[in-house]
C-alpha cells in the first residue's frame, strides 16, 4: 500500500517538493549531507515517518544499544542552532508554506472530484512534513512501524 501511495504521491506533485528541497540543500551546501535524507523522504513519504533523534536515542538505549553518535549529534549545540536559523529564515519557511499550500489543495480536490482516497492521505502526508520542511534537524526518518516503538519508548521513560 505504501508503494501505491508513494507513487500517486510522486505523480500529484511530490516531486515538486523533493526538488525544492535538493535545490535548497544545493544552495546551503555545507548543509546537504544532512538533508539528503529529508529529499528522499519527501519524494517517498508513505511507509516512513520522523522520529526525534533523543527518542530513538532512549529506544536504543532501552535495548541495549549504543546511543547514536552522528555528526549531527557530536556537533556542538550553538552549530545546530546556527544551521537551524539559516535553514528557518532562508528554505524552512518556504517548504513548509508549499507543504501547507498543496496539504489545502489536496483537500479541495478531495472535495471537488470526490477522490478522498487518493487525495486524503497526500494531504495528510503534506501537513505531516511541515515540521520536518521548518526545523529539519534534530529529527531522524525510519520505517513507520519501527517509530510506532521508538515513540511508545520514548513515552514510557518520560512518565
Amino acid at each position: 500500500m505504501a508503494l501505491l501511495g508513494n507513487i500517486i504521491w510522486l505523480v500529484l506533485g511530490g516531486w515538486l517538493l523533493g526538488l525544492l528541497y535538493f535545490i535548497g540543500g544545493l544552495l546551503l551546501l555545507p548543509l546537504l549531507p544532512f538533508l539528503l535524507p529529508f529529499v528522499s523522504y519527501v519524494f517517498w513519504p508513505f511507509g516512513r515517518t520522523h522520529v526525534r533523534r533523543g527518542d530513538i536515542n532512549l529506544w536504543r538505549q532501552a535495548n541495549g544499544h549504543p546511543a547514536d553518535s552522528r555528526t549531527v549529534d557530536t556537533a556542538s549545540g550553538f552549530i545546530r542552532f546556527l544551521a537551524s536559523v539559516v535553514w528557518v529564515l532562508t528554505f524552512g519557511w518556504i517548504l513548509a508554506i508549499a507543504h501547507i499550500l498543496a496539504g489545502v489543495t489536496n483537500l479541495i480536490s478531495c472535495l471537488a472530484l470526490i477522490t478522498i482516497p487518493v487525495c486524503l492521505p497526500n494531504a495528510l502526508a503534506n501537513f505531516k512534513l511541515v515540521p520536518v520542511a521548518f526545523v529539519p534537524f534534530g529529527v531522524e526518518i525510519v520505517p513507520t512501524t519501527l517509530a510506532d516503538e521508538i515513540r511508545r519508548r520514548a513515552w514510557a521513560e518520560r512518565l
